[in-house]
């Protein structure tokens, strides 16, 4: 990984270009950085055993710094166990539990037949299930590899994490939101930048139909 060169100018979590060097991070980005903070949790754990001003940190701080950092180091070795899994182009199972498809395969699948939407594009947990040595369906149907069974899927090049949809989507409506309260409700008289009000006068943090529409 080398992110020479750019170096974080902001607060703000959608500032992510001093993580990566492409337009997107990779496995690899994202494993080495859980590592260097795995690495940073450990120090500051043992600096606050020994505080300029004596005061005991151990269990509530040092011990916690100590455990965040494990995770983040199983964290880590899970990410770059996956992709050297992607990057060797090395076979998954085809199917998930109970012969579920995966990937292009899964896509526009009867979901009556399963009950639930298919994945298409798997967990990190999935993922490494899938690959696991000690199944034995090695020796019973050939495997796929995880981009070849990604080939195929409508706009995959494009993806995003539902989790990436949800925060766009509150921020879209966090905009409105603020745009609203710039207008004056009809409903409850309330003028530009205070709040609705419910009929008892309660001040309510959404806003009523009548000023949204007003945007």
């Amino acid at each position: 990984m080398n992110t020479e060169g750019k170096t974080q100018t902001s607060t703000d979590p959608a500032h992510t270009e001093h993580l990566r060097c492409g337009a997107r991070i990779t496995l690899d980005e994202l494993a080495v950085h859980l590592d260097a903070a795995r690495v940073w949790l450990r120090q500051l754990a043992l600096a606050a055993e020994t505080p300029a001003v004596p005061i005991e940190l151990g269990a509530n701080i040092c011990d916690r710094l100590d455990a965040m950092a494990e995770e983040l180091g199983r964290f880590s070795q899970n990410l770059a166990r996956a992709d050297a899994v992607i990057s060797a182009w090395q076979p998954l199972r085809p199917y998930l539990p109970n012969r579920e498809p995966w990937g292009a395969r899964a896509h526009g699948s009867d979901r009556q037949q399963w009950g639930k939407r298919l994945s298409t594009v798997l967990s990190l947990h999935q993922l490494l299930a899938l690959v696991a040595d000690d199944l034995p369906w090695r020796d019973e149907e050939p495997g796929i590899a995880y981009l070849d069974g990604l080939n195929g899927i409508p706009g995959v090049e494009e993806w995003e994490s539902p989790r990436a949809a949800r925060r766009r989507a509150a921020a879209r409506q966090a905009a409105i939101q603020a745009q609203a309260q710039q207008e004056r409700c009809s409903t409850c008289q309330a003028i530009a930048g205070a709040h609705c009000r419910t009929k008892n006068g309660h001040i309510a943090d959404t806003y009523l139909m009548s000023r949204s529409q007003a945007c």
